[in-house]
């Protein structure tokens, strides 16, 4: 495995082979309206007093520019197994900052939710906190996942073999979210990078017909579409802060 950014969680933590995929949570905090830059210095705050040692549970926090949850910021914690959530990860004084000082100032919170990472079909070889920008597409697949689930390793496999800079990590939901919910997040340098993503994937895709024969990207990519509930149900642009999040962690 090679870095979490989940954009979700897609630029922070690095990766060699391990026994088991990172397992993250995930939820949203919309601030109370006009006080967003409060909420912003009062998460900064909790972090930089209670998630930045080698023992503390490690937090990372990304504002979502565009889609449904534009101006909320995404928090996510890292397991980084399901073993590591057996242990009460937040103390008492901990949770009682947060309501006495972040609380106050969230007009609303999403339900939490869990998430595996799918390593077959992620490939990221970016330095732990490279990447700042993220795009999230999350789907929602029907009991017929074998084509999503190729197309998905295939895709891994041909940006692997294009040589192109590009992360992807992709996520399925575990708990909290649509049954067969799976987020795919690719993550970026920068805006600029970003903005190449469409001539990225086009040579990526170049790739992928190479590796799997003529016209495969095409074939395959329709029949994903077929084993989905919703298609291209929601995007989301995000941008990661690291003043608000944990040090990058590197597990080897």
């Amino acid at each position: 495995m090679k870095n979490l950014l989940f954009t979700l969680l897609i630029t922070l933590i690095s990766f060699s082979s391990n026994s088991q995929s990172m397992v993250v949570w995930l939820d949203y905090h919309t601030p109370v309206k006009g006080k967003g830059s409060e909420l912003s210095d009062a998460i900064k705050d909790k972090t930089q007093k209670y998630n930045q040692g080698a023992d503390d549970f490690k937090l990372y926090t990304w504002q979502v520019m565009a889609g449904p949850n534009q101006g909320s910021y995404a928090r996510a914690g890292v397991g980084p197994t399901w073993a590591d959530f057996d242990n009460n990860s937040v103390s008492p004084k901990e949770l009682d900052y947060w309501m006495d000082n972040v609380d106050p100032l969230i007009a609303s919170s999403s339900g939490r939710e869990y998430y595996v990472r799918n390593d077959q079909a992620s490939y990221d070889v970016a330095s732990p906190g490279e990447n700042v920008i993220g795009y999230n597409i999350d789907y929602v697949v029907g009991p017929n996942r074998d084509h999503f689930w190729k197309f998905r390793r295939n895709i891994a496999q041909a940006l692997k073999e294009s040589g192109e800079k590009l992360s992807l990590n992709v996520w399925s939901s575990s708990a909290g979210g649509p049954q067969g919910h799976v987020r795919v997040a690719f993550s970026f340098t920068s805006m600029e990078h970003y903005g190449n993503f469409r001539q990225i994937m086009n040579r990526v895709s170049d790739t992928y017909d190479e590796l799997f024969g003529n016209n495969s990207w095409d074939t395959d990519i329709e029949l994903l579409r077929e084993s989905l509930v919703m298609w291209g149900a929601q995007t989301e642009l995000v941008r990661f802060l690291p003043e608000l999040s944990s040090p990058p962690i590197s597990l080897q």
